[in-house]
């Protein structure tokens, strides 16, 4: 069988393929999915040719008569067939407009066979030897796409010179990169009418983003990938990854003579169908009539079939037993799997879609899970262990989150004492270097990857005291490849909390440092400075546990964006809480405003400005506590419980 206007494609063994191969172009790579579409064709019409050659032997025989109706009534069911696969060729194939691409072709074809099966299913016992044929069609078109899974799941190599994968590998950017994570692999789906093509966001499915066609109809793709797509895209860039580390995990002697000894994922896909399908073998004894043995046969499939239903959590025995009775009449569909040749008997056999369906998730499914969880368990030990990446997230915190509080004591307290003593202090020699000379003493292996710089402030924004310090960031050097989870961007947002806490600091700093009667000072108006520390102290317990959870690298990247979405929430740093962000400000200003009036001296005062003062001090008071209070009782803020506790006992000694 030749099909003209499609690249690479040779024809079966036996066959001349100058004609086909003439037109096409020599520098073209095959394209395996139409070569393995049209092999299975070529299978289908040689045991057709043999039909034809039986029917011919029987006339030239002359042992009985033969009318052109008899030959008609054998012929009739592999003309049905015929037009089926008449009807897929031209849907899946023929009818694709010139110029489509490859991951268009192979997607398109693999979904008609898929939708085809399930259609001609349908019908019911009328159509199931249609059935049989378009699963023996499907399962060997897929061979090239399990190939390409298996390679790149298992060698980290996404080998498809024809580009008929739905996921394309971006060669622009290295392995080695920051962005490989997220820029390195396209995701296409396939428009039902094959119009277009969308490349979906990495964001949600763990694959690159790109440009999106425009199309009328819904985009989907590849069927029976979908429940394991995440699965497989983690798998291959865990392994590739992990390809490009200097690590043990992927040391292995005799690599080479292993991976020969290794099955395929195809393989083993065709070895888990035929041990499911022959689970309803149950041969009758002499003893016992073929009643009897039907019944026993039934019985025991019943179980067998039970069993495998609780497995996907599926408690139906009216079910177990039709899955049982299709199973027992697939008599001749059990023959063994010989090297790339799927044996199918065509008369007998009943794939239903449900029974398709359920003989993926059980044959082909687990394989690739299994595949996923070693890969991306490897790369997850081999991060931790090699490349310290617990020990970069909790540098992160000991710095910019001040848990390191004797360190970064002494680095903040140098600053606020160059501000009391009205000198400056915004030059980035003295803040560097009073910087190094604090974590140098307790931390030597950061010093060299910590650094502080200015950003430049509009003026106008630092109109109050607390603003200040607006623009004063932290940087620090995560090296390759833990930059992927701790990327520049989770820095900026590390920064705000920050600059958030070296505020808070500042106010009680500035306090501390003023001489007041025991009396004077009450623990309430302490309890800002120490509530912020609590929050991050309990977040930071809950992400260390959950880090250690993290099944795969994707997991963790969103674990710790997670993270730093919810510090930087419970910090009130989100647009939506401002409000109440501006009158904590307003409060640390009035404390700025008093520490600086006080040291000055009282003759520095004004009556007015007192008043003033102790007015709005009132009003921010009274504000925090009103919408904290009704906050808390909605639930909308629990972890603000007790600071709005401690607000309200201070109010009410006012």
């Amino acid at each position: 069988m030749i099909v003209t206007g499609h690249s690479a494609e040779p024809c079966p063994p036996g066959l001349n393929s100058s004609s086909s191969s003439s037109s096409k172009k020599s520098s073209d790579p095959p394209f395996r999915t139409y070569q393995a579409f049209v092999w299975a064709l070529y299978k289908y019409f040689t045991s057709f040719k043999e039909e034809l050659n039986t029917i011919e032997k029987d006339i030239i025989a002359k042992d009985e008569t033969v009318t052109l109706s008899s030959v008609l009534e054998r012929l009739s069911p592999h003309l049905a067939q015929i037009t089926m696969l008449h009807r897929v060729f031209c849907t899946g194939v023929a009818d694709v407009p010139p110029g489509t691409p490859n991951v268009l072709r192979a997607s398109h074809l693999l979904n008609t066979l898929y939708k085809a099966i399930i259609e001609y299913d349908s019908v019911g016992e009328a159509s199931e030897q249609s059935v049989a044929l378009l699963f023996s069609l499907w399962v060997e078109t897929v061979r090239p796409y399990l190939e390409i899974v298996d390679e790149w799941i298992v060698h980290g190599h996404l080998f498809d010179p024809a580009k008929e994968f739905i996921i394309q590998r971006n060669k622009d950017v290295p392995v080695n990169h920051r962005d490989f994570w997220y820029a390195t692999y396209t995701l296409y789906s396939v428009s039902e009418t094959v119009e277009s093509e969308e490349r979906l966001s990495d964001a949600a499915s763990g694959s690159s983003g790109g440009e999106q066609a425009s199309s009328s109809r819904q985009h989907t793709m590849v069927s029976f990938l979908k429940p394991v797509l995440k699965q497989i895209i983690m798998a291959g860039k865990s392994m590739q990854l992990l390809k490009n580390l200097d690590c043990k995990e992927t040391e292995q002697p005799d690599g080479s003579s292993r991976d020969a000894e290794r099955k395929s994922l195809y393989t083993l896909f065709l070895e888990s169908v035929q041990t499911r399908l022959r689970h309803g073998e149950d041969s009758p004894t002499n003893t016992v009539t073929e009643q009897q043995a039907t019944k026993k046969s039934l019985i025991k499939m019943q179980s067998i079939v039970a069993r495998h239903l609780e497995l996907d959590d599926i408690h139906d025995p009216l079910l177990a037993i039709n899955f049982a009775r299709l199973y027992l009449e697939q008599n001749d569909f059990h023959e063994k799997f010989s090297g790339s040749n799927v044996i199918l008997d065509r008369s007998s056999e009943s794939v239903t879609c449900q029974t398709f369906e359920l003989t993926l998730r059980s044959c082909l499914y687990p394989h690739i899970e299994r595949r996923y969880i070693e890969c991306c368990g490897n790369l997850m030990r081999t991060l931790k262990k090699d490349y310290r990446l617990l020990g970069y997230l909790q540098a992160m915190r000991n710095y910019f989150l001040l848990e390191a509080g004797d360190t970064m004591y002494d680095f903040y307290t140098a600053i606020f004492d160059k501000v009391l003593e009205k000198e400056s202090w915004q030059q980035l020699a003295f803040l560097n270097v009073q910087l190094q000379e604090a974590v140098g003493q307790r931390h030597p292996e950061d010093s060299s990857r910590l650094s502080i710089f200015l950003e430049t402030i509009d003026p106008a924004r630092k109109k109050q005291p607390v603003n200040n310090l607006d623009g004063l960031t932290l940087s620090y050097k995560v090296p390759w490849p833990v930059d992927i989870v701790i990327s520049s961007e989770c820095q900026k947002i590390y920064n705000q909390v920050f600059l958030l806490l070296l505020q808070i600091k500042w106010a009680k700093y500035s306090l501390d440092t003023l001489r007041f009667n025991s009396q004077d000072v009450s623990p309430e108006d302490m309890h800002l400075a120490t509530f912020h520390s609590q929050i991050l102290h309990s977040t930071g317990l809950e992400f260390q546990h959950q880090v250690q959870e993290a099944k795969d690298l994707d997991q963790l990247i969103k674990i710790h964006y997670r993270y730093l979405s919810t510090i930087h929430d419970r910090c009130l740093l989100r647009e939506k809480v401002s409000f109440v962000k501006e009158a904590i400000m307003k409060v640390l200003n009035l404390v700025l405003i008093f520490s600086d009036r006080w040291q000055a001296g009282f003759g520095a005062w004004k009556i007015e400005s007192i008043d003033k003062m102790e007015s709005d001090f009132k009003n921010c008071h009274m504000f925090l506590v009103t919408i904290l209070n009704k906050a808390v009782c909605r639930g909308s803020f629990p972890h603000l419980e007790s600071l709005a506790l401690s607000l309200m006992a201070g109010f009410e000694q006012c």
